[in-house]
């Protein structure tokens, strides 16, 4: 009969382990830590930003205007730029663009490249706006640090939406992402009076980029009509990155309840609720007291 009991009560304990485990260990919770904004350089040219430049009476900051001017033309290998402290992790540049002159034949670019600051050689992520063939177009170009070229422009052959086409005397935000898991990047251009969209896409390079260290505008690489220019300023220049926020441990302080006598404002106190995982003893034993009823019950029928 002890036997045929232990059985009993070992076949309902296991039961209620069986029914509590499995739930228990679905429920728990899946964490995602939180990220932040930092910025490795911005500067709004309120004051000189001081960029390096070959010409400086074509790459200059204009205080009056509180912008930095730029005269691009054909064969000269003009260029203005500033170092900056790049880890080769994803990263976002953006800014104000606002264009006087586009000739014909010419182009303007900026971005993030290397030393050689070359526009047709990496390693460059750059937002360019040319008007050449089809007419006054917004470009994102890629060149690796092998020199393979990933472009889109803003012509409909190129990547399958309406031509879009960029103005002189107008005034745009440029936004440029580069994603490192990814291997790609995109651009994305607004008017900058009313934030509106003008044209955006991506470009896939199947390739991490590396030996980007600079900010720049540059004329390297261009040639042509050298009477063909392109002039204008830009504005609020920004590079950042997205970091995972790491905790900083901290001791709480002791908790010090105060017995409250009056009626009027009574402080409440909140006990955390457990998950399924913390009940877990507390069923296991309900389990087992269960199984111990069930035993008495026998025993006392016995």
């Amino acid at each position: 009969m002890k036997n045929r009991l232990f059985a009993i009560v070992l076949a309902i304990t296991i039961f209620g382990m069986i029914l509590i485990l499995p739930v228990s260990a679905a429920d728990q919770p899946v964490s995602t830590a939180p990220q932040e904004k930092v910025i490795l350089y911005a500067t709004n040219f309120s004051t000189n930003p001081s960029w390096q430049t070959n010409n400086p009476t074509r790459y200059y900051w204009d205080p009056q205007k509180g912008m930095y001017h730029y005269l691009l033309q054909p064969g000269t290998g003009g260029y203005s730029f500033v170092p900056v402290n790049y880890g080769e992790e994803s990263f976002t540049y953006e800014y104000d663009f606002y264009p006087i002159r586009t000739d014909p034949e010419m182009s303007f670019q900026f971005g993030i490249g290397s030393s050689e600051m070359d526009v047709t050689r990496g390693t460059n992520v750059l937002s360019r706006f040319t008007n050449k063939k089809n007419g006054k177009l917004m470009w994102l170009q890629v060149i690796t640090q092998n020199n393979n070229l990933a472009a889109v422009s803003s012509y409909h052959d190129s990547y399958g939406g309406p031509t879009t086409k960029f103005e002189d005397n107008e005034t745009y935000h440029i936004v440029v992402r580069y994603n490192k898991e990814l291997m790609n990047a995109d651009i994305k251009i607004s008017y900058k009076n009313n934030q509106t969209v003008v044209w955006g896409y991506y470009v896939n390079f199947g390739q991490e980029l590396h030996t980007l260290n600079r900010l720049m505008i540059t004329s390297v690489g261009e040639y042509g009509n050298t009477e063909s220019v392109a002039e204008g300023y830009i504005d609020n220049v920004e590079l950042s990155i997205t970091r995972d926020v790491i905790p900083t441990p901290t001791t709480a302080p002791p908790v010090i309840t105060t017995p409250v006598t009056t009626a009027t404002t009574v402080p409440v106190t909140t006990t955390p609720t457990p998950t399924k995982a913390e009940a877990l003893p507390v069923t296991f034993i309900l389990a087992v007291g269960i199984g111990g009823i069930a035993a008495l019950l026998v025993n006392k029928k016995n």
